[in-house]
């Protein structure tokens, strides 16, 4: 026996055709965009005239108010030979106005002929012209047979042809300004900002359903992206390449309080995700793309780490460093829903940017970047921290620990490293001290602590060779200003773990030397200022500078009885 039919299912494919097919008729209208601008011009010039005739038939031309305001020509002898030559001089200047300029600025912009080809404005503009060249070689023609009537003459020349001699100029300044790069960028994202708002109507959401809407509107999100992606690469000044940054950020930003209203069926991942250029590599993570929702952010994640790179290699420190920037932005929102899968892949997405800067500061011994993406990386965590991601801070420390040994190590070939490992140490410092304050276990800020305890101690350093392992005391001076914060709030216990780490210099440098660099330590802490004499790219704060210091003189004194005791073995 059949089955029974299951007739709320066709009911609900019904009501899905109808607005499905509404929808197809809509894309079929923005195709057809310049025959349709024709025909309303067309049916403007048509009507105008029709209109203007039909009011001329009732007034009387020769006397009256229209007599007194303006002298009426006798049409029958008005000279109008040169109205066609004047309509095509007008075509010319618009149309090959508009033809180089387009041609010139696709060299640096890609595909703005095709937002062009979407203009309203231009399209209007350019049929009105081109139609009233059209009526004046009309007029020109039937001027001496009553099929001419005087209405097309009036609004030929004395309304159409003045009119956009005057608008001439106002157009070629509006083509001028909208081939700008930012203007450019600007029109493209508020164009995706809206198709992704477009997604949370009750609509959109019911059609998602239908593949090829679904992969429509996935192509249509996608070629915004990549459009911004080519410019980054084509525009040479700073500006539009922070303003495209700044856009994808925002992309992102919009994007994600507004998944949880699209409905699943919008992430399948179908031939169009397959076939985009920044997914050819990860067909094995497919199954998890439509599993966690994350194509979207995937593809603006690494557009953004294709543009860092890119960045590090011009050289170009400060839109590096806003990468890294609007990375921490998307951090925050995430955030603010507990998206949990995406603040990991924000996690790996900071990792990769480390591993690059690492990269590109070895091989160039510069350390502007990894000093920079430090910064933003740590704000993020900090961002963690407050929000009550333990885990995720937990793993992200773990990360920034693992990177500063690294860096570590890589210091004897490359010298400005040393730098970056005092950098990681006081970003881990400043996350520790925000973990006290917001009250985590015990045992989950001891285990921080330890984690930063290892900064300048790479496992795979022997410290019982024969030559020494270089001794970082700009990690030392920080661990040490920590120390005092911990004597400042009494945590005892973290100052004399922090105490028995550094008594550990003891068995590498002897008793005189070791007392000579503590003494040191001391001193620069002491004499350290808020404010450093010089400006970098985070200001001219001093990472050195200890708020504590008040404290210097009771944690000498507990080191010096941890010594006096027996060191690191007491």
């Amino acid at each position: 026996m059949a089955p029974p039919k299951k007739p709320a299912l066709a009911s609900r494919a019904i009501q899905l055709s109808i607005p499905y097919q509404l929808h197809r008729g809509f894309l079929c209208f923005l195709n057809l965009r310049s025959l349709l601008a024709f025909l309303v011009v067309l049916t403007c010039v048509i009507g105008g005239d029709l209109l203007l005739d039909a009011i001329l038939q009732h007034t009387d031309l020769e006397a009256g108010l229209l007599r007194t305001l303006y002298p009426v020509p006798n049409f029958q002898e008005l000279e109008i030979d040169f109205a066609p030559e004047v309509w095509l001089a007008l075509v010319g200047l618009s149309l090959g106005t508009l033809i180089i300029v387009i041609s010139i600025a696709a060299q640096s912009i890609p595909k703005i002929v095709e937002l062009y080809m979407q203009d309203w404005v231009s399209l209007v503009y350019i049929w009105f012209v081109i139609l009233g060249s059209a009526q004046s070689i009309y007029i020109k023609f039937y001027r001496d047979t009553e099929i001419l009537r005087a209405s097309s003459i009036i609004l030929n020349l004395y309304v159409f042809l003045p009119a956009f001699i005057t608008f001439s100029f106002p157009y070629i300044y509006y083509v001028l300004k909208g081939i700008q790069p930012t203007v450019v960028i600007e029109k493209i994202s508020r164009q995706n900002i809206k198709n992704i708002r477009r997604l949370t109507t009750p609509s959109n959401q019911a059609l998602v359903g239908i593949e090829s809407y679904r992969e429509a509107y996935q192509l249509k999100l996608l070629e915004s992206l990549n459009q911004l992606d080519s410019m980054l690469h084509f525009v040479s000044f700073k500006e539009p390449k922070a303003q495209i940054i700044q856009y994808i950020s925002l992309a992102i930003r919009e994007f994600i309080p507004c998944k949880s209203r699209m409905g699943t069926d919008f992430f399948r991942v179908g031939d169009v995700i397959r076939a985009d250029i920044s997914f050819k590599t990860l067909i094995d993570q497919f199954p998890l793309l439509e599993r966690n929702h994350t194509f979207y952010e995937q593809k603006c994640f690494r557009i953004l780490g294709n543009a860092y790179v890119y960045l590090l290699e011009e050289s170009e420190f400060d839109l590096a460093s806003l990468c890294a920037s609007e990375m921490s932005k998307v951090g925050l929102a995430a955030l603010s829903i507990q998206a949990e899968k995406l603040l990991n892949l924000i996690v790996i997405r900071f990792n990769t940017m480390l591993r690059f800067a690492l990269k590109h500061g070895v091989k160039n011994n510069e350390a502007r970047n990894l000093y920079n993406l430090a910064f933003h990386y740590r704000t993020f965590i900090e961002a963690l921290v407050r929000h009550g991601q333990v885990a995720s801070a937990t793993q992200s420390f773990y990360y920034l620990r693992s990177y500063g040994n690294e860096i570590y190590a890589y210091g004897r070939t490359s010298p400005a490293m040393y730098f970056i490992v005092d950098v990681f140490a006081a970003e881990m410092k400043k996350i520790l001290i925000q973990v006290y304050y917001q009250h985590w276990p015990l045992s989950t800020q001891r285990h921080l602590l330890e984690e930063m305890l290892q900064v300048d101690s790479p496992p795979e350093v022997d410290v019982s060779a024969s030559k020494p392992r270089h001794l970082n005391h700009g990690v030392r001076a920080l661990q040490i200003g920590l120390a005092l914060f911990y004597l400042k709030v009494e945590q005892l216990e973290f100052v004399e773990r922090i105490i028995a780490d550094i008594l550990e210099d003891l068995e590498i440098l002897g008793e005189p030397a070791f007392r000579q660099a503590i003494a040191g330590i001391c001193d620069r802490i002491r004499n350290a200022q808020p404010t450093f004499w010089e400006d970098t790219d985070r200001g001219t704060a001093n990472l050195y500078y200890a708020p504590e210091r008040d404290q210097l003189s009771r944690f000498c004194n507990l080191l010096e009885a941890r010594l006096t005791s027996g060191g690191s073995s007491a």
